[in-house]
């Protein structure tokens, strides 16, 4: 009976909410039949977007009606009309997700969000670019529906929803703005980092016409407009939910170090155990080295190339730099960057075996060394194998073992690749680079032992099962692809791009193979790796300098440090979120400013999205701390009219001062010729009408809008 009637209710919801008079205000209901009945709640909220049209870009506002029903389980239903260029489907997905995370963790609301079924009708007047973009503020629709409270009508909002409750990056802000504006709203929400856009500029000097690219700020854009909209700028989806609903979920931070003592013990006997290794492995390739100098020619023509090739130079190099790593794997240990002292120690010891494996290779007879090289890749085909099964099987129960088991399984995927490239080489005859990619897959495989036994370091952490991983490594998939597709719409329309959208593409790939070959743990970071890539394409848009760059690692910095100290708190043991923003840390020390951006932000992509998933029931209760004060910009023409204002007024009561001292003097003058008769002017009080909009003109408010377009 209920099953009849949830699908009742979904045709209903997808039918009526299309072509009834929509509302701005919350409604509720219930419907019976028989002794069965369900309750539903839906809320209409605008969502702003860029509409393509024959004439360019313009702002237009969609709305998106949010219907909750109980008796449900979970599912999620999106009815899109037009279809937007990029599938809302994994954002409403996304959305839920991290709504019922928010409201499981409330004591205040005593709600299962996965007892209802959730719909998106999303209507708009023109066909919309991306998608994405209206995630926030359908997270903030659907919380607003399980907690019943009630939305601000003045205030709109732009941005994504990520795994880890940020609001994602997004494109067209003064488009949006322009669409706002227009249904008379007060307050717009962009995300956080997102106060400068790129505007293009024409000019014609001497009949030749340049195009250029300048950096506004969307105050400015805003204040040259003659808007009243207050912009405000929001990090995550407890603050969007403050300013739509002046309710707030207080959020509970770890104040000692982020490095634990089970962190840092855990990796200060893994880098102190291969500080050892490293060491010893650089002197075995530097003694094999010297014996087999003689045997590894300097200076040999290669045909194939077509160049001169110099072997043992080039070898000598690889030995130096192993070194070299070794020399920072020490100095990053005496400084108690263990991570990073463990990170120096791999790339030093891949060095230190392609030394190893080339002089063995110089010292076999010259008819001997491909046979030599085809007998070295059954051998590490053999230990890959044997590692990756490792990988594959151990058992994942909780949060600690995902991490570590994940940091194995992408090992073992990447010693899989390495020992790939070594086999196609080897086929090409390009021997000494099937080398180098097999000491690449031996100190992989290596590795994927490591990451297994860092486990035994850490207590247990909440609870986890298989069929959970394979579905957020899915869920993150999903979401990954229409970040890219998204970032890739607004890239291509500006005509350029950086690294991180074709590494985003690249690590959107590896999650998707990761997944089919076995190995869920990796395909689920994998995923959050191409997110943040993707996102970092979007925020990176119209910063070149290094001072920019700066100013934007340094406020990632601090959110990604309030996003692992938050999960500490919440006992999920942010292992790799530590391992990576301390990598971080070296990388700005180093002055790769780009990478660092990355691992600090992907170090906070993954602990919030970690504490969205170690959901502990009732452990916050939600507050209301009011809607904060509307701010209105304040601009130079307002400015200019206050000025001329003053000046007026002080006239005015300058020449009203003389009026009456003149008076006076005329009353004592003429008072002897008797008082003149007074004449008094009636004034007419002015009848307000209500205004009636043209056709041609947009309406300048919600309720007005609404009429507009019935």
């Amino acid at each position: 009976m209920l099953r009849k009637i949830g699908m009742t209710i979904i045709v209903f919801s997808l039918i009526v909410l299309s072509f009834a008079n929509i509302s701005i205000s919350t409604t509720t209901g219930e419907i019976y039949e028989g002794s069965a009945s369900i309750a539903y709640r839906n809320v209409t909220v605008y969502a702003p977007a860029v509409g393509s049209t024959d004439n360019g870009y313009i702002g237009i506002m969609s709305t998106i009606t949010v219907t909750i029903q109980s008796n449900g389980t979970g599912k999620v239903f999106v009815d899109t009309l037009p279809l937007a260029q990029v599938d809302m489907q994994g954002s409403a997905r996304l959305a839920v997700k991290v709504a019922s995370a928010l409201v499981e963790s409330d004591a205040n609301c005593d709600i299962d969000p996965n007892s209802f079924d959730y719909f998106f009708v999303v209507r708009t007047d023109a066909p919309v670019i991306g998608g994405p973009s209206a995630g926030g503020i359908m997270t903030v629709a659907t919380i607003s529906l399980l907690e019943n409270w009630d939305l601000e009508e003045n205030t709109v909002m732009t941005g994504m929803i990520n795994p880890d409750g940020s609001i994602g990056p997004i494109g067209g802000i003064p488009y949006k703005i322009d669409a706002a504006y227009q249904v008379g709203a007060k307050r717009f929400l962009i995300p956080k980092g997102q106060g400068t856009y790129l505007e293009t500029i024409q000019e014609t000097n001497n009949g030749w016409t340049q195009i250029k690219t300048a950096t506004r700020t969307i105050e400015e854009y805003v204040a040259s407009k003659g808007y009243d909209i207050e912009i405000v700028e929001v990090e995550d989806i407890n603050q969007a939910v403050n300013n739509f609903t002046g309710y707030s979920f207080p959020s509970i931070i770890y104040e000692e170090d982020m490095k634990t003592e089970e962190y840092t013990n855990a990796f200060f006997n893994l880098s102190n155990s291969l500080l050892g290794e490293s060491q010893e492995t650089y002197n075995d390739a530097r003694e094999l080295f010297n014996e087999s100098r003689s045997n590894i020619p300097n200076k040999i023509w290669d045909w194939d190339s077509y160049s001169w090739m110099y072997y043992r130079s080039e070898i000598e190099d690889d030995l130096d730099n192993a070194k070299l790593l070794l020399d920072e794997s020490k100095t990053w240990f005496d400084r108690e960057m263990y991570y990073t002292s463990t990170t120096k120690s791999f790339l030093s010891l891949i060095n230190s075996r392609y030394v190893i494996y080339a002089c063995n290779y110089f010292n076999t007879e010259e008819e001997d060394r491909a046979d030599f090289t085809e007998e070295l890749i059954k051998e590490v085909n053999s230990f890959c194998n044997e590692k990756n099964h490792e990988a594959r099987t151990n058992e994942i129960t909780d949060f600690v073992t995902l991490q570590c088991v994940g940091g194995a399984q992408k090992r073992a995927s990447e010693a899989s690749d390495y020992l790939a490239n070594a086999n196609n080489s080897y086929k090409l005859g390009e021997y000494l680079i099937s080398l180098s990619y097999l000491a690449r897959a031996k100190e992989r495989s290596e590795s994927i032992g490591w990451w297994l036994n860092i486990s035994n370091f850490f207590s247990k952490s909440g609870t986890i099962i298989t069929s959970d991983i394979e579905k957020l490594a899915l869920e993150y998939i999903e979401e990954a692809q229409q970040a890219i597709a998204y970032s890739s719409v607004l890239i291509d329309e500006i005509g350029s791009s950086s690294n991180y959208l074709s590494d985003a593409q690249n690590m959107l790939e590896d999650a998707r193979d990761e997944r089919e070959n076995g190995y869920p743990a990796a395909a689920l970071f994998e995923a959050l790796d191409a997110i943040t890539k993707a996102n970092l394409e979007i925020e990176t848009i119209g910063i070149s300098s290094e001072e920019e760059y700066k100013e934007k690692v340094d406020r990632i910095n601090k959110s990604a440090s309030t996003s692992i100290l938050k999960s500490i708190a919440l006992d999920v043991k942010p292992i790799l979120p530590v391992c990576y923003y301390e990598y971080g840390d070296s990388l700005l020390e180093e002055e790769d400013i780009t990478t660092a951006l990355f691992y600090y932000r992907f170090s906070g992509m993954i602990a919030g999205a970690l504490s969205f998933t170690n959901v502990s029931k009732r452990t916050v209760s939600s507050r209301f701390e009011g809607i904060p004060e509307y701010n209105p910009p304040q601009n130079r023409f307002s400015n200019i009219f206050s000025q001329l204002s003053t000046i007026v007024i002080v006239l005015a009561l300058g020449g009203l001062a003389g009026l009456g001292l003149g008076l006076i003097i005329a009353g004592l003058v003429f008072s002897s010729k008797g008082k003149t008769k007074k004449e008094i002017k009636k004034i007419e009080k002015t009848s307000y009408k209500n205004y009636s909009y043209p056709n041609n003109e947009a309406p300048r408010s919600i309720e007005e809008y609404f009429r507009k377009n019935k």
